[in-house]
């Protein structure tokens, strides 16, 4: 038996689990493939992601997409991660390190209830090398930053991209209207192009005016989500680079909206809400372990 609360951010939901209960069960090994079962709607709990909370040597994210895939950070998953540090007495500080693969980001509770938190989401990286993408068959290696290339796709069309790394990799695409492109297609064949090497994530962006983006995100290792934290950074740092919104700016999403701030050092910063779903605990975990074919 393995105790888990379930939280959202915006919709974006998380299975979250202390690593000191979860390693009775299950070693790190073998955390991939739990993720992949937990976070199945049907057989597990149902969720976007799975957040393992690590407490030596340093408190810690471990962040698994739905499809088991180990991701660098998440943006609504690290406000989730700090509600429950919250819930269970693991952090009482208002503001704190937590520590990632992308690097250190500092917590800020900005509110118990309805619990919120800002989050110092560090700086974005630009180039091939961090987006871990091949430009060499595009015809347009021209742009070392990775912004407005243009990528074919299979329809015989092509469409400009901004890539980017903000706390993980992601493409930006600027849309008049969201009905004017198949966003959960076209995210997923940008999201497996063989330009990028370990895949990106897709978040299509829709200006509604100089302070206010509304964006739609399809995540690698999930597909299409509610909301993407770290893609509503990225959205507004390539914005604002091309004069679309300034240093800041509300993103909207599906069920919520973030606010996001880039400062005068570069730094970016993301605020918005977490929720509480649910307590529970995984009773039959051999059956969860078990893969079976429908």
């Amino acid at each position: 038996m393995v105790l888990f609360s379930k939280y959202h951010g915006c919709g974006n939901s998380f299975v979250i689990i202390r690593e000191d209960e979860l390693s009775k069960e299950i070693d790190e090994a073998g955390y991939p493939g739990f993720a992949r079962m937990v976070c199945d709607v049907n057989t597990g709990v149902g969720a976007d992601g799975m957040i393992v909370v690590r407490r030596e040597p340093a408190l810690e994210m471990v962040f698994f997409n739905r499809d088991g895939s180990r991701a660098p950070m998440c943006g609504n998953g690290i406000r989730c991660f700090a509600n429950f540090c919250r819930d269970e007495r693991i952090e009482s500080s208002r503001k704190y390190p937590v520590r990632t693969l992308a690097g250190d980001m500092t917590v800020e509770i900005s509110s118990d209830d309805p619990f919120r938190a800002k989050i110092n989401m560090g700086k974005p990286i630009f180039g091939p090398q961090a987006v871990k993408m091949d430009t060499n068959d595009m015809g347009n290696t021209e742009a070392k930053d990775l912004l407005g290339l243009r990528l074919p796709l299979k329809n015989g069309t092509d469409v400009e991209i901004n890539s980017l790394f903000m706390g993980t990799i992601h493409t930006v695409i600027f849309v008049d209207d969201f009905d004017d492109i198949d966003v959960p297609g076209v995210g997923e064949e940008i999201c497996n192009h063989s330009v990028f090497r370990e895949k990106t994530n897709v978040n299509f962006v829709k200006a509604i005016d100089d302070d206010t983006l509304e964006v739609q995100t399809y995540e690698r290792g999930v597909g299409m989500t509610l909301a993407c934290g770290t893609g509503a950074c990225a959205s507004v740092v390539v914005a604002s680079m091309k004069g679309i919104c300034g240093n800041s700016a509300e993103v909207r999403l599906k069920l919520g909206s973030l606010g996001i701030e880039i400062s005068g050092d570069g730094d970016v910063y993301m605020e918005g809400p977490s929720v509480k779903i649910m307590d529970g605990r995984l009773q039959d975990l051999q059956f969860l372990q078990t893969t079976t074919d429908v």
